[in-house]
């Protein structure tokens, strides 16, 4: 079975020869012990099946809970909402059909047990058995196709609709075995859908609650209708005579409709009763559930004690840890200052801090290059902004080299532009655009602008994100240009990117895998953060051509073209791509940061770190 299609002379099977294949194959492995490995065994690189002295030297010990800080709030916890501020508290509760490698690769699965592509529209997508939900439910083809169906429902409000407008239907084959027909060929599968698994009976408690909530505004609505008439009609009472037939029959029809309304409200109701949003409650299939939540505050996760991955390669034990607490400590001085006195085990540290803490005795501390990349990204459709020339004036403005060493403390790599330098679809003959601020002036004088001018935008209200944005302000101010930033929580600048109430804005773009969601996502009409964005026809259709390519070697050439063209209209102002620091306390233990580099989310995601001794 062939990991990617290679067209249609790979594979010539017909649908219907194919799920006879599958079905027999099904039938075959009842008849022995189940491996739900099986096929990533045959056809995957199994180096992150390690769990011996290879990766760590000593056994896990089961116990403790880790206690780890972050600067935000997690947000909403369901993926499919906006916003979310901490993915990596995400991974607690919910999986995804693959895991990524090295590469930035997905090629490892995980949720599914394998797949087929029967022609270059129609996929069958097999579960793995014998996974369940945190509410004890189990997860199937079923529950995959109603978490397709409800993100397609313009109701649910899912920023991740987008990423499904390839999707003609999908069909269930079986209790596992899903059939997806695609309006275009998918040449980026398992990628440009959204890969967290979710409950579908959380999800059905999530529609009942939301409509609910419209019914007993119907039901009031009709209320205060009926009010209304029963007071006319009184009024009508007192004339008598045709006038006041008409009010009693219209107060009649109004407690009709009223009845009718308050039985439909009931029974939508008895549905929404118990249920829990899921943007704050989330149910998947991860390793640790909802124990608790105080918004701004902390986050308190519990061991799944039911956790199907442990199972499933013979280490029941698994997760170690008793639970996890996310403390929210906005400072990064405070957070350090927490982690050396020991009151938390593990944080994302501030690149400041690194040298001070490279060789503390106390302390694990790993570097590694990161698929994220921090950039300006420009409003093309109004302002100053959308003149390329300004584009380019601010773009020669920035001084990577001097901004990585202030800010990230040499932390960090140029980038030339928006995909990681060591991203396979990375075009390599770009070079970071480079600082020339006479070039800036001439710019701005040629496009009327001779004095400067002044443009509006946002940053996130980190302390990391202020310091590179007061940076940034600095150096253009040097040039004539006012860049009049403010520092937001994500919703709003959400709210303001959505208006168009910015000229230019910093951001970051984090979990850079394959390149059709993140261009979709950035430079695409149908991606979920194109606002006041590029208007290149000819980019739009190299997006859609890599999309609809199977062959990774033809697909390789078109993205350096995408980057290309994107380079040459100066689209954003790309700065850095990163390079992460993980820092634990040695007590925490499992952590092998050579296995990540090569195995990335394939070794992150079924390796539980431990406490030493059991507890923190």
């Amino acid at each position: 079975m062939k990991l990617r299609h290679k067209g249609l002379v790979a594979i010539s099977l017909t649908l219907m020869i194919t799920f006879v294949a599958v079905q027999a194959a099904s039938a075959e492995e009842g008849a022995k012990e189940y491996d739900p490995w099986a096929f990533t065994k045959q056809h995957t690189d199994t180096g992150w099946m390690e769990w011996g002295k290879k990766y760590w030297p000593t056994k896990p010990v089961r116990g403790g809970y880790l206690r780890r800080a972050h600067p935000v709030y997690i947000g909403l916890m369901n993926p499919n909402h906006w916003p979310v501020n901490d993915w990596a508290s995400i991974v607690y509760f919910y999986e995804g059909r693959m895991s990524f490698d090295g590469q930035y690769k997905q090629r490892n699965p995980y949720i599914v047990e394998r797949w087929e592509f029967v022609n270059p529209h129609t996929l069958l997508e097999i579960y793995k058995r014998g996974i369940t939900f945190h509410d004890g439910t189990p997860l199937t083809a079923h529950s995959m196709k109603y978490l397709v169906d409800w993100i397609n429902d313009k109701k649910n409000g899912c920023w991740s609709r987008g990423l499904q407008a390839r999707i003609k239907k999908v069909e269930v084959l079986d209790d596992y075995t899903l059939k997806w027909n695609m309006t275009e060929p998918w040449g980026t599968y398992p990628v440009g859908m959204m890969g967290f698994f979710i409950s579908e009976k959380a999800l059905k408690g999530d529609v009942a609650i939301r409509e609910a909530k419209t019914w007993a505004g119907k039901v009031k609505r009709a209320k205060k209708k009926a009010a209304k008439l029963e007071k006319k009609a009184k009024k009508a009472e007192a004339k008598g005579g045709e006038t006041a037939a008409k009010a009693k029959s219209k107060v009649s029809k109004a407690k009709k409709a009223l009845a009718k309304l308050e039985a439909q409200y009931a029974e939508v109701a008895a549905r929404a009763e118990g249920a829990k949003s899921t943007d704050t409650h989330p149910v998947g299939t991860g390793p640790f559930m909802l124990e608790e939540a105080r918004p701004g505050n902390y986050l308190k996760v519990k061991r799944n004690p039911d956790w199907w991955f442990g199972k499933s390669v013979g280490h029941p034990e698994m997760p170690y840890f008793d639970g996890i607490k996310v403390t929210i400590i906005p400072d990064p001085a405070i957070r350090l200052a927490n982690l050396r006195a020991g009151k938390i085990d593990t944080m994302g540290i501030s690149k400041s801090q690194y040298r001070m803490i490279k060789n503390d005795p106390n302390l694990y501390v790993h570097t590694f290059v990161d698929n994220y990349t921090t950039f300006l990204f420009f409003n093309h459709v109004k302002g100053p902004c959308k003149d390329p020339r300004i584009r380019k004036a601010i773009s020669h403005a920035i001084d990577r080299k001097a901004l990585i060493a202030g800010t990230q403390f040499g932390l960090a790599r140029s980038a030339s532009c928006f995909l990681p330098g060591d991203h396979w679809a990375h075009n390599p003959n770009l070079e970071p655009v480079p600082y020339d601020p006479e070039l800036t002036k001439r710019l701005l004088k040629e496009a009327g602008f001779p004095k400067g001018l002044t443009i509006r935008g946002t940053s996130f209200s980190t302390q990391d994100a202020n310091t590179v944005a007061v940076a940034v302000k600095s150096m253009l101010l040097e040039v004539g240009i006012d860049w009049k930033v403010e520092s937001l929580e994500a919703a709003a600048i959400s709210d303001r990117h959505k208006n168009l109430e910015f000229d230019m804005s910093l951001t970051g773009q984090p979990y850079i895998q394959d390149p059709d969601p993140t261009f979709t996502g950035r430079y695409h009409p149908q991606g979920g953060h194109h606002f006041g964005r590029t208007d290149n026809k000819e980019v739009f259709a190299l997006i859609e051509k890599a999309r609809h390519e199977f062959d990774e070697a033809k697909r390789q050439p078109i993205y350096w073209e995408i980057e290309k063209r994107l380079y040459e209209e100066y689209a954003d102002v790309w700065l850095w791509w990163n390079v992460a620091v993980a820092v634990y306390r040695k007590n925490v233990q499992g952590w092998n940061n050579e296995m990540w580099i090569k195995y990335r989310t394939a070794f992150s995601g079924t390796h539980p770190l431990w406490f030493k001794d059991g507890h923190p």
